[in-house]
Parts: structure tokens; C-alpha cells; sequence
């Protein structure tokens, strides 16, 4: 089983010129990133959408939401930089290290969901398959995602890539007190984001 990520930049056409700059800094940022602890191949193609291909699918969601959260706190610009994103798991074998020539259901069913996906949401798909409970679940996690601050975005970016520390070495990273960062987790769910990810990923284990 592999996972394919497939999105796009919300209005980017309508972003000043620094914006976008920022915003395509930011989308080579991480998938460097995920090339590097994932091997994972990713490419940014017509100007504004992106994709990219994840051997071990157990990666997939955590990179994705950081992504969204990379781009959502992004530093140099007044307000969030929203993302639509589309995430398909299925049974492949990787042909190619380019996602944008690679082929089959697992690439196809991504790119297809991105077309159904509301401006600015996540969703995930199984081998084609659309669990009611799952996107319900996807879909309260995008509103959450998209109605963070800056400031929170960034806190549950360094939760993510951190691998989910205890709040004493978040609270040392950010050089503040473990009470106000148990505080400010708690805030934002970020404990229930960090299940969210586990029950993905059993699903995907266990598929």
C-alpha cells in the first residue's frame, strides 16, 4: 500500500506576488522534509497544485497535516495561507519517482477527490472507498485546522513534528512553561488531533 497527497493553493491567483513566493518557499520546505524522513517524492506543477507519493502510507497523514499547518502559520503574510488537500490510500507499487508521471487507481482516486474537496478542506479515501464516519471525522478536523490562529497552527506544528512530546519538552523547544503549553494544547484538542492520526494509521496497518 502506498499514499498519495494531492493539493492545491486556495485563491493563489489572488495572492500578492510576496504571498505566493512564500507560500511555494514553504510547499518545497516540506516536501524536502518529507523526502528526507519519508523518502517520500513530491512536485509542485501548474503554478498552484502539488502532489506527492508516500511509500510507507503510516507518513502520509502527519506530513499532510503539517503541510497544512506549515502553510497556515506561514510567517510573512497577514493571514492564514489556506490549502485543499486530498489524500488517497490504495494497494501500488511506484513505478516512477515523479508523482506528476506516475500512474494508477491510487493517483487517480487522489486527483479526483482534490475536484470534490471543499476549498480549503482535507479528505481521505481507502482504496477508493469513502468511510462516512471517517470524512465526518476529516471534516470536523478541517474546520478546526482552518480556524486556528497563527500562533496555535504553529504550536501544533512543532506537537506533529516533534512526534507528539510530552508538554515539559514542548514547553522547553518554545521556552515557555509547561503549564501554559499543557494549557494551549488543550485549547486547540491537540491530543484529540493526535489520536485522529493514530486511528488513521491503525486503518492503514491493518488494512
Amino acid at each position: 500500500m502506498i499514499a498519495v497527497l494531492t493539493g492545491d493553493l486556495v485563491n493563489s491567483s489572488k495572492m500578492k506576488p510576496n504571498t505566493y513566493t512564500e507560500a511555494i518557499s514553504i510547499l518545497k520546505s516540506i516536501m524536502r522534509l518529507a523526502d528526507e524522513r519519508y523518502g517520500a517524492k513530491g512536485e509542485i506543477y501548474r503554478g498552484d497544485e502539488f502532489q506527492i507519493q508516500f511509500p510507507n502510507p503510516s507518513h502520509a497523514i502527519g506530513c499532510t497535516l503539517l503541510l497544512k499547518l506549515a502553510l497556515h502559520c506561514a510567517p510573512q503574510t497577514d493571514k492564514p495561507i489556506l490549502s485543499t488537500l486530498s489524500l488517497a490510500y490504495g494497494e501500488q507499487t511506484l513505478h516512477s519517482n515523479s508523482p506528476t508521471t506516475a500512474t494508477g487507481p491510487v493517483f487517480i482516486e487522489s486527483g479526483r477527490g482534490l475536484n470534490k474537496t471543499p476549498r480549503g478542506d482535507l479528505t481521505i479515501r481507502f482504496a477508493g472507498n469513502v468511510s462516512e464516519e471517517m470524512q465526518l471525522l476529516t471534516g470536523f478536523l478541517s474546520h478546526q485546522l482552518n480556524k486556528m490562529t497563527k500562533t496555535q497552527a504553529e504550536l501544533l506544528y512543532t506537537y506533529i513534528i516533534n512526534d507528539f512530546p510530552d508538554h515539559q519538552k514542548i514547553a522547553e523547544i518554545t521556552k515557555t512553561s509547561r503549564q501554559n503549553i499543557s494549557n494551549r494544547l488543550s485549547s486547540i484538542g491537540a491530543t484529540l488531533i493526535r489520536d485522529y492520526i493514530g486511528v488513521v494509521n491503525q486503518r492503514v496497518t491493518t488494512a
